[in-house]
């Protein structure tokens, strides 16, 4: 099944290249312009310093004395508080890309790394207010809102998978850890960092110009119904999946939970993009997939109570 879908796919993508060659580069085009335009300057700095903070290994000295927030409250040693720091601030996929760096690195436990994976990936605060509440919707009335319900729906699944991931808080000794400094000098450590992150920043970047290619096949499917068609895109890429609900002639009191529990998922593309980051170690997409449905679940049902409980929304 696996290589028929396989075969299916590549028939497809060749058929929309040779057939719609203009259209093909409009959508790729479009997913290059959002790589070049977005990810790459707000990404690709991010990814250099946090590569080089692992690989000198000044994080340790850094977060040592927020051991026991982070112990509390998620569960985590600092270094995987840093971890999650990264997903929220920075952005898809940088939650997962930082959660395996850190394990590849040795500096923190591979049932910590699938810990993270669970709900350390979060749309960037920029995403949020900017393009979801602010583009989209026209409710900057509900920026907080949105804020309030996605982190809290992370972190009540932090508590769900919690149980199923046992690891101590001194489980970074497990790992066998490396003193940094001793491997890496800070020239080494830089030149390593920019070279990791520009591999990975292009890899993200093919992965977007695909699922636009993908888009523009969904979009030339008039058997689907526009409703279906919208949901479909929110599932494949949240970008244009939460436009195209956003379009839609729907009460914004159905649009608002969808749209943020679309974002909450991150589709099937970050689900992609998360993969690749993973590429060079043996931790598992599965933690990152559950998480992400449990997520998605949570943040639908606490956007339907937003709108039912305070009714701010027509």
């Amino acid at each position: 099944m696996k290589q028929l879908l396989s075969y299916l796919s590549f028939t497809c993508f060749l058929l929309f290249l040779l057939l719609f060659p203009k259209t093909a580069a409009g959508y790729a085009k479009a997913g290059l312009m959002l790589w070049f335009n977005t990810l790459l300057p707000s990404m690709l700095p991010f990814m250099i310093f946090s590569g080089l903070l692992i690989k000198t290994g000044f994080l340790e000295k850094l977060l040592s004395f927020t051991r026991p927030f982070w112990k509390k409250a998620f569960g985590l040693t600092p270094l995987g508080g840093y971890g999650l720091l990264m997903g929220i601030f920075c952005g898809y996929p940088m939650g997962g890309k930082t959660a395996a760096d850190l394990y590849r690195n040795r500096r923190i436990s591979r049932q910590e790394a699938c810990y993270l994976l669970t709900f350390s990936n979060h749309p960037g605060p920029a995403f949020l207010s900017s393009y979801l509440c602010t583009e989209l919707l026209h409710r900057e009335d509900l920026i907080l809102p949105a804020y309030g319900i996605l982190y809290l729906s992370s972190f009540l699944t932090s508590v769900l998978f919690r149980p199923f991931y046992s690891f101590s808080k001194d489980s970074a000794k497990d790992t066998k850890r490396k003193e940094a400094s001793s491997a890496f000098s800070w020239g080494e450590a830089l030149d390593t960092s920019i070279m990791d992150s520009f591999l990975s920043i292009t890899k993200l970047g093919g992965y977007i110009i695909l699922f636009s290619l993908f888009q523009g096949i969904l979009q030339l499917l008039p058997w689907i119904p526009a409703d279906l068609k919208c949901l479909l895109l929110g599932i494949t890429e949240i970008t244009t999946g939460t436009a195209a609900i956003a379009q839609q002639n729907w009460k914004l009191s159905l649009t608002f939970p969808l749209v943020l529990a679309f974002t909450a998922s991150g589709g099937i593309c970050i689900a992609f993009q998360t993969k690749s980051m993973l590429g060079e170690t043996d931790l598992p997409l599965a933690p990152y997939l559950k998480g992400k449905l449990c997520t998605f679940l949570i943040t639908l049902t606490l956007g339907i109570l937003f709108v039912k409980i305070f009714k701010v929304i027509i």
